[in-house]
């Protein structure tokens, strides 16, 4: 089956209750702008310099959304790749964004830190050397 799979989009979507409170989370945090938007239940955020790095903010209860799967996610990291994650991580702690794990180096090479986002989900923001 997989052979048959052209995918051409991977736009992860966050359903929630914050969904003021989460736009602004990522465009601070990205710098992502409102790119498209269904009023009261649905903002497509993306990079103004690369739009086709996008994110999608959900209100939690609306019907397009299974009844069964209406609630928070847990369980979930975003990660997201920077160019100067050092640039980004002095830029978190200036927001005074909630961290949940400080900057390190990992044996594998990356540079990364983990920041939260509005809904309780991981951002892990890295880069390669």
């Amino acid at each position: 089956m997989t052979e048959s799979i052209a995918v051409t989009r991977l736009l992860p979507n966050i359903c929630t209750d914050k969904m003021e409170e989460t736009r602004d989370f990522y465009k601070e945090l990205l710098g992502f702008v409102v790119g498209f938007e269904l009023k009261g239940w649905y903002i497509q955020l993306a990079s103004p310099e690369k739009p086709e790095l996008q994110i999608g903010i959900m209100r939690l209860d609306h019907e397009f959304t299974p009844r069964p799967f209406q609630r928070l996610a847990q369980g979930v990291i975003i990660s997201v790749q920077v160019e100067d994650v050092e640039a980004t991580y002095a830029a978190v702690k200036a927001h005074d964004f909630e961290l949940a794990h400080d900057i390190c180096d990992e044996e594998f090479g990356m540079r990364r830190f983990m920041v939260v986002d509005p809904n309780g989900l991981l951002v892990n923001v890295f880069s390669f050397p």
